[in-house]
């Protein structure tokens, strides 16, 4: 009987162990704030093999950033050197309410996906043009609902 409930004991640990996988995760790199035009290089760790996640993208923006659109180049390495890329249009919601000097802009890439090998996925965000107050790029992957 003692033998049994520690293998309960054991087993009820390792499914804790594994719900423990925030369903929240963010990676985020600083860009050229006078003029962001080059590779913004974004790793993000992956342990979760199996939850299906919808990815943002987000900027983070200074008073000079003017932009309603910007196209971005995103190009996406799994951890056993698959290469993945499209351009995408970032349409750059208004902020409602008065100016800030600080601000995020998160705009929905992509709903549902899975990311199916543990290990480093590195994603780079390319603007297609020289484009001011931008502080940083970042990718935020939520569970999906």
């Amino acid at each position: 009987m003692k033998r049994s409930a520690g293998h309960i004991a054991a087993v009820a640990a390792a499914l804790l162990a594994g719900s423990c996988v925030s369903p929240h995760q963010s990676a985020v790199t600083d860009v050229n704030p006078a003029r962001w035009d080059s590779r913004a290089e974004i790793r993000l760790p992956n342990a979760d093999t199996v939850s299906l996640r919808d990815a943002v993208i987000f900027l983070r923006c200074n008073d000079r950033f003017a932009e309603d659109t910007l196209t971005v180049r995103i190009a996406t390495v799994t951890p056993d050197s698959l290469r993945f890329g499209e351009w995408f249009l970032l349409a750059i919601p208004r902020p409602e309410g008065p100016a800030a000097l600080m601000r995020e802009a998160a705009i929905p890439y992509r709903r549902r996906i899975r990311l199916t090998q543990h290990g480093d996925y590195r994603c780079s965000v390319t603007p297609v043009r020289p484009v001011r107050g931008v502080e940083a790029v970042g990718v935020d992957l939520q569970q999906s609902r």
